[in-house]
C-alpha cells in the first residue's frame, strides 16, 4: 500500500480524506500547523508533521518520498504565494500528483477575492510540472452542524438555492483520484449534491431527521456584517463572506454538476441522508 500527504487534515474534507485513505489500507502523512484537532489524525497509520505550506524548510520532512498529496489551503491574501512555495518544494521532492480542494466558482480573473485566489492557485498548479486534479465543490452539508445555534439558521441567503454536497463525497473523489491516478490526472471535478435547496429546505430536513425544530431566519447583509464584526472577524473576511452570500441571494449557485457521478459512478449523498447520519451533531446546537 502507498503513503500519501494530506495538507488540511483538520478540515471538514481533509479529515474525511484521512479516514478514507486509512480505511483503504494506506498510510498518511498529515501536515498541520500546530496539532491534530480531529480524531482521524490520531489514528494508527497517521504520521504528523508540524509545518506550513509557506515555509519550505518545514515541508521537506513531510514530502520526502511522497508521490501523491491532497491539499487544502487558506484563502487569505498570502494564500497564492504560500501555495507557490508548496509547489516549488513539491517539484524539488518529485511530487507526482496533487489533488487540490478548490471552489466551484474558481476564476483567476474574478473581482471576488475568494474566487480569484482559488483560480490563481489552480493556474499555478496547472503551470507547474506536477500532475493535478482540481476538486470544485459547492457548499458543504457539514456546515449545518455549526450554522444553526439554538436551532436557527440566521444568514443572508434569501431564497437562493444551493446543491449542497456531503464532504464524504468530496473526500471519496479525492481518495479515488489519489489511489487510481490515471484518468483522474488533469481532471476538474465540479462537485454538487443532487438537488438545489434553500436554507428553509435545510431547516425542514434537519427538523424531520431529529424530531426537533430548526428554522431559517433571513438576515440582511448589513445586519450579518454587524454580527460578524461583533464576533471579532476582520473586514477582509467579512467582505469575502458577504460576496459569497450575495451570489447565493441572486441564485447563481443553484446549477447541478455531475462530478460525483463521473468520478465514483454513483449518486451523491442526499441532504436528508446527511441529516439522518448526523442527527446527534445537529441536535447539539439546540
Amino acid at each position: 500500500m502507498s503513503e500519501f500527504l494530506v495538507v488540511g487534515g483538520n478540515g471538514h474534507v481533509g479529515k474525511e480524506v484521512v479516514a478514507q485513505l486509512l480505511d483503504a489500507g494506506h498510510s498518511v502523512r498529515a501536515l498541520v500547523r500546530s496539532e491534530a484537532k480531529v480524531p482521524a489524525l490520531k489514528r494508527d497509520g497517521v504520521t504528523l508533521f508540524v509545518g506550513d505550506i509557506a515555509d519550505a524548510d518545514s515541508l521537506a520532512p513531510a514530502m520526502r518520498g511522497i508521490e501523491g498529496a491532497y491539499v487544502a489551503t487558506g484563502d487569505g491574501e498570502e494564500s497564492v504565494a504560500a501555495f507557490e512555495t508548496f509547489l516549488k518544494a513539491g517539484l524539488e521532492h518529485k511530487l507526482q500528483h496533487i489533488v487540490r480542494l478548490s471552489a466551484r466558482s474558481a476564476d483567476a480573473n474574478s473581482p471576488s477575492d475568494l474566487t480569484r485566489r482559488h483560480g490563481l492557485r489552480e493556474k499555478a498548479l496547472e503551470e507547474s510540472e506536477i500532475g493535478w486534479t482540481h476538486l470544485r465543490p459547492t457548499w458543504f452539508m457539514q456546515m449545518m452542524t455549526e450554522y444553526a445555534p439554538g436551532g436557527v439558521i440566521a444568514v443572508p441567503g434569501g431564497q437562493g438555492r444551493i446543491p449542497w454536497i456531503d464532504t464524504r463525497d468530496i473526500a471519496a473523489v479525492a481518495v479515488t483520484s489519489l489511489i487510481d491516478g490515471g484518468d483522474h490526472l488533469g481532471q476538474t471535478y465540479e462537485l454538487t449534491g443532487g438537488r438545489p435547496l434553500t436554507y428553509g429546505d435545510l431547516a425542514k430536513d434537519m427538523s424531520a431527521a431529529t424530531g426537533r425544530t430548526f428554522e431559517y431566519r433571513d438576515m440582511s447583509p448589513e445586519d450579518f456584517a454587524a454580527k460578524m464584526r461583533e464576533e471579532g472577524n476582520e473586514e477582509w473576511y467579512i467582505s469575502l463572506i458577504l460576496q459569497l452570500y450575495e451570489s447565493i441571494r441572486s441564485n447563481t449557485k443553484a446549477e447541478l454538476a455531475l462530478g460525483v457521478q463521473e468520478a465514483l459512478n454513483r449518486q451523491p449523498i442526499t441532504f436528508a441522508q446527511f441529516c439522518r447520519d448526523h442527527a446527534d451533531e445537529l441536535v447539539k446546537q439546540l
